[in-house]
């Protein structure tokens, strides 16, 4: 899914959170003759209880039900009450839940948007299965294999359906404006990119991490190479923003471009000691010297804010933004025997200074409502109304103050955008309108485009007045707005023709944070 579409950035704002609030479990106590006798709390003993309360369910209780739901409601409620972060995803949902962070996989390569009982393809990889089946950005698939699209069509069963093995094919029903056809695509190999860089100034390269899946670490080291050696920039902005975390290491390892031998990363501390561990920095980082800047925001998040601590802490980048999300505890997954897997909190994790960003998930804390309430409260729009913990006062390496427990802090602070978030523009983008123009026109003029260039469209194209007029129709909108949409439309469109690099680099050209970067930089 395109994670930087409009509709995802208002609904991370005004919808809950899916995280975990939980239940307690009630713990039994056998009473003697006398006096009280606690069982002894060991795993076994529970484990009796457990198997014992599934066994008078099963026989004796009024309605059927499946002993599988009720195992799994039973883990899900317990593992709730430990902390919001620890889950579990039954067999059927465990390819789903780690397919997120897969860098290659098996199937037909589009990205979409699901819109009630439609896929809209919103871009189809250059050369992958649906890209040679004659699947376009803006096609809209209405069946699988000849079965219409339920309108309470969920995520899981669309992954079964789209994801295969290499070489086997799956028949997609398209409307593509008026017209309907069957397309057959055959599965392949794909590979998902989780980093995009490019030169933003004479000197200065940019980096967007999207998140830390299996390979990012190589693809940042890729990209950072090229920049330095090829490219020469001296100065780098690292774009975190919207990035939820991954893998651990793979930020670690990034970090280590960027610190000099033996200075901290992060490290852990749990209740069992195997769980402790610190990360150093090694010899040899590739930029070890250059100016950085950190781009942060309400949607950067665990690995992100790992190397966000990091280079805040070493005093080694700039962080502009908003405060990040706050979650400083670590999860190690645990697969079970029957193909489900448990993600159990094992410890939390401590930026260089020894500050843990993890905010506060008990006493009563609206943990899963906690970014509505931030918006609600101004935060997102006056620094003044960030709230600091100041009994969690820390100092970075040159004695700059740095706070825990409620996320990383910018150094330079950018109010969030509202432009998007009028009533006229959320309706429009739910129409689908501009997408669904740039994609007909993308189409239909493919080959002057491209042989445009992409340097020359940044530079030169706009999109036509009176096209635009009536894309939007009547909807009231201000010069703002306008221009907001404008960009939108240009962004999609490059993305369609060139790939998400150059949508990326569109939309940066307006970027308030980016254009604070490039300031700070020079």
């Amino acid at each position: 899914m395109d994670m930087q579409d409009i509709e995802n950035k208002y609904h991370k704002l005004i919808i809950q959170i899916p995280v975990f609030l939980g239940i307690a479990l009630a713990l039994g106590i056998g009473i003697g003759y006398m006096i009280s006798v606690p069982r002894k709390n060991t795993v076994s003993e529970q484990s009796k209880k457990m198997t014992e309360v599934l066994s008078l369910i099963h026989n004796n209780y009024v309605d059927s039900l499946g002993l599988d739901s009720t195992t799994n409601f039973a883990i899900q409620k317990m593992l709730q009450n430990l902390d919001p972060h620890s889950s579990y995803f039954p067999a059927d949902d465990a390819p789903l839940a780690k397919s997120q962070l897969e860098t290659d996989f098996e199937g037909v390569g589009i990205e979409y948007e699901l819109v009630k009982d439609t896929l809209f393809v919103l871009y189809p990889a250059k050369n992958g299965p649906a890209d040679k089946a004659g699947i376009f950005a803006g096609d809209k698939i209405i069946a699988i294999n000849n079965e219409n699209l339920p309108p309470n069509i969920t995520q899981n069963t669309l992954f079964k359906k789209l994801r295969g093995k290499k070489g086997t094919s799956v028949e997609l029903t398209v409307l593509r404006g008026k017209n309907i056809q069957k397309l057959s695509v055959i599965r392949d190999k794909i590979r998902s990119y989780s980093v995009y860089a490019y030169v933003i100034g004479s000197d200065i390269g940019f980096i967007k991490v999207s998140k830390f899946a299996e390979k990012t670490d190589l693809e940042f080291i890729e990209a950072l190479k090229k920049l330095v050696e090829k490219d020469k920039v001296k100065k780098i902005i690292i774009d975190l923003r919207d990035n939820g975390g991954g893998f651990m290491d793979r930020a670690t390892k990034i970090a280590d471009e960027f610190l000099e031998a033996g200075e901290m990363i992060v490290y852990t501390k749990g209740k069992h000691k195997r769980y402790d561990q610190e990360y150093l920095a090694t010899k040899g980082g590739m930029f070890e010297k250059g100016n950085v800047v950190l781009l942060i925001d309400e949607g950067t998040a665990s690995a992100s804010e790992i190397l966000a601590g990091a280079l805040q802490d070493n005093d080694r980048a700039t962080v502009i933004g908003r405060r990040s999300y706050g979650k400083g505890l670590v999860q190690v997954p645990f697969e079970l025997s029957d193909g489900a897997e448990m993600r159990l909190t094992v410890s939390k994790y401590y930026s260089p200074s020894g500050r843990c960003i993890q905010r506060d998930y008990k006493n009563g804390k609206p943990y899963d409502k906690n970014l509505v309430e931030r918006y609600k409260n101004g935060e997102l729009m006056h620094q003044d109304s960030i709230h600091y913990d100041n009994k969690q006062v820390f100092k970075t390496k040159k004695g700059k103050k740095v706070y825990g427990g409620g996320g990383i802090s910018p150094d330079y602070f950018i109010p969030l955008d509202t432009t998007d978030l009028s009533t006229n523009i959320l309706n429009l983008m739910r129409e689908n309108k501009l997408r669904e123009h740039a994609s007909w026109f993308a189409q239909n003029n493919k080959k002057s485009l491209l042989e445009m260039g992409l340097d020359n469209f940044d530079k030169n194209w706009q999109i036509d007045a009176n096209i635009f007029k009536n894309i939007v129709g009547s909807v009231s909108m201000n010069t703002t707005q306008s221009d907001y949409l404008k960009l939108y439309y240009k962004s999609y469109l490059a993305k369609i023709l060139w790939g998400h690099e150059a949508q990326i680099r569109i939309r940066n050209t307006q970027d308030k944070a980016v254009l604070k970067a490039i300031e700070v930089l020079k």
